[in-house]
């Protein structure tokens, strides 16, 4: 799905000058959720802004991968990576001097409070958001954006994914199982 004529969808990576078009279907995603369940959470003001797609589409552990037909974009998937620090050359001296200063800040906080230790420390890939325009599901694009996900999880070395669907979106959950993906736990929730 990547090359094609005219017509056909093209899966790439966002660039910065993909965020307000993406915030759109970020937004209608959101939305969309809130839809199927109440109490899926208020959207916060700066959740799908163009700056924020901005800032998270220049982070070196994530990728939103965008399909695109006849040069409008008609769906996205949220690609992050989770449990691995950023190398110095992937952001710079300051920031990644800052984000180890950070690090050994919080060690020492969790320390001092005699929190415990993590028994294991997990890398992998997680997919954070995933959305396709209603008029052009079940038309393979879904699947294209999973599998441009996956084979960048499979670049960076890692040997999982996963993601959350919400239960109430019964078409979602049947998506991610037909694309191999399996229930893990369940969450719940109870309003008060």
């Amino acid at each position: 799905m990547r090359e094609g004529d005219h017509n056909s969808p093209v899966v790439r990576t966002a660039v910065p000058g993909d965020a307000p078009q993406l915030a759109t279907l970020a937004r209608e995603l959101l939305n969309y959720e809130r839809s199927l369940n109440e109490y899926a959470g208020e959207l916060t003001p700066w959740a799908s802004t163009p700056d924020e797609l901005r800032k998270q589409i220049r982070h070196p552990h994530t990728r939103f991968f965008i399909a695109e037909q006849r040069g409008e974009m008609i769906g996205y998937v949220k690609a992050v990576i989770y449990g691995r620090r950023p190398k110095r050359s992937e952001v710079g001296p300051a920031r990644w001097f800052k984000d180890v200063i950070e690090r050994a800040a919080r060690e020492a906080f969790n320390s001092m409070m005699r929190r415990p230790r993590p028994n294991v420390r997990l890398a992998g890939g997680y997919i954070a958001g995933a959305f396709v325009r209603p008029d052009v599901r079940r038309s393979q694009v879904g699947r294209a954006l999973v599998a441009a996900a996956e084979d960048w999880f499979r670049e960076q070395g890692l040997g999982t994914s996963e993601l959350h669907v919400l239960y109430s979106n019964e078409s979602a959950r049947q998506f991610w199982e037909e694309v191999g993906y399996q229930p893990l736990a369940m969450g719940m929730r109870k309003k008060l």
